[in-house]
């Protein structure tokens, strides 16, 4: 199978899947397969590990879009 077969058919497996049960899996792998899923798959990465920041205010804030919609509340 070429890689980018295999690169598609691990996408679909992971669409297949319920949110909370690819963060898990994501969450469980190590060193290479993060890797691997953060440059072939940067919105399955960004969902198991949303990015955090420091607001204006000093207090730290995720930026996911949840966090977004309480701010603008």
């Amino acid at each position: 199978m070429a890689e980018k077969h295999l690169i598609t058919a691990i996408g679909e497996k992971y669409d297949a899947m319920s949110r909370r049960k690819r963060i898990k899996i994501i969450q469980s792998l190590d060193g290479d397969g993060i890797k691997f899923i953060k440059k072939f798959f940067p919105r399955f990465y960004a969902e198991a590990y949303p990015q955090v920041s420091r607001s204006a205010s000093g207090s730290w804030e995720s930026d996911s879009r949840p966090a977004q919609y309480a701010k603008s509340r």
